[in-house]
């Protein structure tokens, strides 16, 4: 309001318990459609109806220990999601799993995040201390899967440009940029499977546990990182990365 104080417009008092995520919709900017993940569930709201209508949910218990959600920025139909140590996506047109991914981590899964520049890329990060790489139209196995942190990965992040960018974040106090190898295929680039030869650049400046990482979304090159003791860091990819991006 005028007097510059927050207002509460929506609240899940009563409404769903145990909130662990929550994704506004990708659709428009003028969206206020949201989805609230809780440990068992995924429900979908219309902040614009009601102060607050469920338009749709998974059913109970069809999910188990959601630890992240990641909405499809192009196509808005599909959410991911990590259950355990196992990745899911859903058809929100059916509310259907199209994809089901046992043991994509040998533990936990703390981190999904869905490419905004290529539809089928899905990042994760685990308490197995990897970050894998998944192409959705092949989702056997990862095409990319990295081991160079030595505790849980908390957070793994396209950047919003470039998918060949991959930031993660660890409980072992390091960042780490992992520039992805590239191929020509069909006439554009697609990350190139296998980890062979893959050294990410790791930033040391943090103390203590780095929970959470961010690309800017003005500037391709900057991105946040931020640890549990309450340090915010502002970093920038190297120019020589930068360079191999771009030539």
């Amino acid at each position: 309001d005028s007097s510059g104080k927050l207002e509460s417009q929506f609240e899940t008092r009563g409404k769903q318990k145990d909130v662990k995520k929550v994704l506004w919709s990708p659709e428009e900017p003028a969206s206020r459609v949201v989805a609230l993940a809780s440990a068992d569930r995924i429900s979908f709201w219309d902040l614009g109806k009601d102060e607050g209508t469920k338009t749709s949910s998974t059913s109970p218990g069809e999910l188990e220990n959601v630890l992240a959600v990641s909405w499809n920025h192009l196509n808005h139909n599909l959410v991911c999601a990590s259950c355990g140590n196992s990745l899911r996506c859903l058809d929100l047109r059916s509310m259907s799993q199209t994809i089901c991914i046992d043991g994509a981590h040998e533990m936990a899964v703390r981190d999904v995040d869905v490419s905004k520049t290529n539809q089928h890329l899905v990042a994760t990060g685990g308490d197995d201390c990897h970050l894998c790489v998944w192409d959705l139209r092949k989702p056997r196995e990862p095409v990319v899967k990295v081991s160079q942190h030595s505790h849980w990965v908390w957070q793994a992040r396209f950047n919003p440009f470039h998918e060949a960018l991959v930031l993660t974040s660890s409980s072992d106090s390091l960042v780490q940029l992992w520039h992805l190898h590239e191929e020509e295929e069909g006439g554009g680039n697609e990350i190139k499977a296998g980890a062979e030869g893959l050294r990410p650049h790791t930033y040391d400046e943090h103390e203590d546990s780095v929970y959470g990482v961010s690309w800017s979304v003005a500037d391709p090159w900057t991105f946040l990182s931020l640890s549990y003791d309450g340090r915010v860091m502002a970093n920038q990819v190297p120019s020589s990365v930068k360079y191999e991006v771009l030539l």
